[in-house]
């Protein structure tokens, strides 16, 4: 049993600053309660998940969930189905609570694990293009009666999810081949480690998460120079932001909402953002609560 305590936030530079809010999170969430209950070995193999196999399957024309892991799990087809589901389900809840994909911070976890169940359907469970939409309407029907807020985001998440989906289609088996033939000359040349150079190509290029890439390597047995990816990757960020800088006529000063910050605003009587508004295309009336300086 894992027991956290959530007390403190790391800054940069290794402070530590106490939170607004402490809290105990003991681990034992929804899923690990419904598999005790139901006497299953595996979250997966319990009811929450069933439903969306069933989904994925009929949505697909897949063969049906097997529940093999391992070597066992031939082409990772029953892998695919375990991370489709997952990633529905995190994506809707997140989406639904005002997250959304984006390049930076958590919105950057929403879009790397949408990436993700993207490339597992299409390679390993022949998808189309865009079929992550579509199962948004069964997370929200299995689950919307427990959590209403996922059927009133519903619309607002498949228009998310398709848009991103749409973006990444253009790119995902440009990807996967460029990479097939990067793992077919590494195995010619006896190399089993991919450059940092290549992993960030993928990345800056077809817009792989290096996560990603570590995991189609790892399923050709090879790995990822990370050190080298995380090299590039400041390297690019530090023209970005000289680039910024001469476009601004120098330096400014950055601005984040962290947890003091929201923590206060909530305090104020300052709720978050409706910015449902973004997805209608006629003027939205607004109000300024409150703004945020140096």
């Amino acid at each position: 049993w894992n027991i956290v305590f959530m007390q403190f936030n790391r800054e940069q530079g290794g402070t530590l600053r106490t939170l607004p809010a402490q809290h105990v999170d003991t681990g034992m969430g929804f899923e690990r309660l419904v598999s005790m209950l139901q006497d299953k070995r595996s979250n997966y193999d319990t009811d929450l998940f069933r439903y969306l196999f069933e989904r994925i399957e009929g949505l697909l024309g897949a063969a049906p969930y097997q529940g093999r892991v391992g070597a066992e799990d031939e082409g990772l087809r029953d892998t695919a189905y375990r991370v489709i589901a997952d990633h529905a389900r995190t994506l809707s809840f997140a989406i639904a609570d005002g997250a959304l994909p984006s390049n930076d911070g958590r919105g950057y976890v929403l879009r790397r694990i949408l990436r993700r169940a993207a490339r597992y359907g299409q390679q390993m469970l022949g998808a189309e293009p865009g079929f992550m939409a579509k199962l948004i309407p069964a997370v929200s029907e299995y689950y919307g009666e427990s959590f209403p807020e996922l059927r009133a985001a519903e619309a607002e998440t498949v228009a998310v999810i398709a848009e991103e989906e749409r973006a990444f289609a253009r790119m995902l088996a440009s990807g996967i081949k460029w990479f097939e033939g990067l793992a077919t000359d590494m195995a010619a040349k006896d190399t089993d480690t991919v450059a940092g150079a290549d992993a960030f190509f993928l990345y800056d290029t077809m817009g792989f998460p290096v996560d990603l890439t570590e995991l189609m390597a790892a399923e050709k047995g090879l790995s990822v120079d990370v050190e080298g990816f995380q090299a590039a990757m400041q390297r690019q960020q530090q023209r970005s932001r000289l680039a910024a800088q001469e476009k601004k006529g120098g330096a400014g000063v950055a601005l984040s909402l962290g947890v003091d910050e929201t923590a206060a605003l909530a305090a104020g009587g300052v709720a978050p953002t409706d910015d449902s508004g973004k997805f209608v295309w006629e003027p939205q009336e607004c109000t300024v609560r409150a703004v945020y300086t140096d």
